[in-house]
């Protein structure tokens, strides 16, 4: 029988070794009942941008840098939160990466979890789910090494598909020059479409794309600037037209030029329009007319599972 008494509130950090960045996140978490968001921060290492399965050198070791200053900031004397650490496509594909996990076993005492494509994929529909009010479509995670593709019917998941269109791995195998020659721009559209015929579930009618990742929450950003829609990205609506829109625009500029003028961060700057022609091509292959954009992501959905931990 459980106690009546309130369980103590409980200080958690969460660990997402991402492909294009390592995020951190301290919470206090009350036990069944919600979290707060202490201590965020987030540092680009592009853990995907090496050859095909590998950690590139500097990446592991920016990686284990900003590990180690976190958790020196956040857990004087050794005593600290209790860590939830994750790791994505880029660590699940590599086969050199115990040259990052055993130094954060060994001297950091953190054990990742390397969640499989499903793991990694449902995180992502917990946060849509959990966020934002719909009960059909396409839940679309798309990272630095690979894009998650989740059908939900009636707020279930029916159907999931992993596919190597990440926009790190996609702009290395296919980007050469700034800005993008047409010949490129060809070959990686063939390559998304040869990929998304095997994954991508044709839209039912009224079904939307609920998108969440870094190239997301870009395209977002520069509709909203460039209509003065001061709208909150979350939860923020854009039709097939307008993501075309802004990959047009995307297409015509150099990495220089998409900073200057749309002010995306230097560590966006080169993957960006890969991003969004992978999100395009979900759209306009599968047939959706309307992406959803969702802010939250695998941190959030851990948070929400560390908070109800035990409960039903």
């Amino acid at each position: 029988m459980r106690s009546s008494r309130a369980e103590p509130a409980e200080l958690v950090a969460v660990v997402d070794l991402g492909s294009t960045a390592v995020r951190l996140l301290l919470a206090r978490v009350i036990p069944h009942r919600g979290y707060r968001v202490l201590a965020e921060e987030r540092v680009p290492t592009r853990l995907g941008g090496g050859a095909p399965g590998t950690l590139p050198r500097e990446a592991i070791d920016e990686t284990l840098r900003t590990v180690h200053r976190f958790f020196a900031r956040y857990s004087p004397n050794g005593r600290g939160p209790r860590i939830v650490a994750v790791a994505t496509s880029a660590v699940r594909d590599a086969e050199n990466r115990e040259r990052l996990l055993d130094p954060l076993r060994r001297d950091e005492g953190i054990d990742v979890e390397v969640l499989s494509a499903r793991d990694e994929a449902r995180l992502g529909v917990d946060a849509a789910l959990e966020s934002l009010s719909f009960n059909n479509g396409l839940v679309v995670d798309l990272g630095g090494a690979s894009l998650q593709l989740s059908r939900v019917r009636r707020r279930q998941v029916v159907s999931m598909a992993s596919l190597s269109l990440g926009s790190v791995r996609t702009t290395r195998r296919f980007v050469r020059h700034d800005p993008p020659t047409p010949r490129e721009l060809r070959a990686l559209r063939s390559e998304i479409r040869t990929q998304l015929m095997v994954g991508l579930p044709p839209a039912a009618r009224g079904e939307i794309v609920v998108g969440l990742g870094g190239t997301v929450r870009a395209l977002a950003g520069i509709h909203r600037r460039a209509h003065s829609d001061r709208t909150r990205r979350h939860g923020l609506r854009l039709h097939q037209s307008d993501v075309t829109a802004v990959r047009e625009r995307l297409e015509g500029l150099s990495q220089r030029k998409r900073r200057r003028i749309l002010s995306l961060k230097a560590e966006r700057v080169d993957i960006i329009l890969a991003g969004a022609i992978v999100i395009e091509e979900v759209m306009v292959f599968g047939g959706y007319l309307t992406l959803a954009v969702c802010t939250r992501g695998i941190r959030d959905a851990i948070l929400m599972r560390e908070t109800y931990r035990g409960s039903g």
